[in-house]
């Protein structure tokens, strides 16, 4: 096979398309004079990415874990423990459900083939991880020296969803209901993967960026939920990207989900969650990017804009 070109259009690879992102300079977080952004968004600043990589176009599907499983046996955390977190929508909180899972987010019967396109949820990070490498085996020789498929840092994260200029949702400034899932579009769940695309998508031609499903990221929040131990300016070595921490501490998740509202929607708002976790509005994409230095998990910025 042909090693992709990091500086063509999109690409089909391991029954993916990916999006190239360009190296460079980039606007992350939010201005002080934000009313839509939360303090953990701030200070904003330019960041500069220093390599280019690629960008699954959509989340992972269920179709796509489902063939993981299959050609694993893997079982999720949530199916070991026979329970998972989903959202309630009449009674407006989180209900621990007994049975629910990546194929049972509700706790109900089985969603295949209805949702066999909507994006996988109910799975944690860990999971997340393990699907990651799944598609890394017997692909070494097929990608540039020192590149492997994995979850997105925060940084890759954002570039790729609002481009250099700093935009507040994929498309642009001004919020439109019709370009995403979120609470305003009053889907009340997941939509099917590609639904809001083209229009949704980032400058870069990404979908799904904003709203359907929360999208897990490699990088740390840090042990308090309520204090990030890993602040902005975002510094992409000062080990907010350690993948061996352990699950007392929060993972970065980005993009909300069908429960959150525009400004739960935005290219830089922040949320997260333990890395045990799995919920019915959390799911994952995956990137095409250089090998973290703190490598593999054994599944046994710089100024003010």
């Amino acid at each position: 096979m042909k090693k992709p070109d990091l500086a063509g259009a999109v690409i089909s690879w391991k029954g993916f398309d990916f999006v190239p992102i360009p190296k460079g300079l980039f606007v992350m977080g939010s201005h002080r004079d934000n009313e839509l952004a939360w303090d953990d968004e701030k200070p904003q600043q330019m960041f500069e990415m220093a390599y280019a990589y690629w960008m699954s176009k959509f989340p992972i599907s269920n179709e796509s874990f489902r063939d993981f499983v299959r050609s694993t046996v893997y079982k999720t955390r949530a199916e070991h423990e026979g329970w998972a977190w989903a959202y309630d929508g009449f009674k407006e909180k989180w209900v621990k459900t007994p049975g629910a899972n990546w194929q049972k987010p509700g706790g109900k019967a089985s969603v295949f083939p209805e949702k066999a396109h909507h994006p996988v949820v109910s799975i944690c990070w860990y999971d997340a991880l393990a699907f990651c490498d799944w598609v890394n085996q017997n692909s070494v020789e097929d990608l540039p020296c020192g590149y492997h498929v994995r979850l997105p840092t925060e940084a890759e994260w954002e570039k790729a969803a609002r481009g250099e200029d700093g935009r507040e949702w994929p498309w642009g400034d001004g919020f439109t209901a019709a370009l995403c899932n979120s609470r305003e579009s009053g889907w009340g769940g997941t939509t099917p993967i590609g639904w809001f695309s083209p229009g949704g998508d980032s400058t870069y031609g990404i979908s799904e960026l904003s709203g359907n499903v929360w999208e897990w990221t490699v990088t740390l929040w840090g042990s308090d939920p309520h204090h990030p131990s890993f602040s902005y300016p975002y510094s992409a070595d000062d080990g907010r990207e350690n993948l061996k921490a352990g699950e007392a501490n929060y993972r970065i998740i980005r993009g909300g989900s069908f429960k959150d509202d525009r400004k739960g929607v935005r290219c830089a708002c922040r949320d997260l969650d333990p890395p045990n976790y799995s919920l019915n509005n959390l799911g994952m994409r995956i990137v095409i990017a250089p090998l973290l230095g703190d490598g593999p998990v054994d599944q046994t910025g710089d100024h003010e804009a």
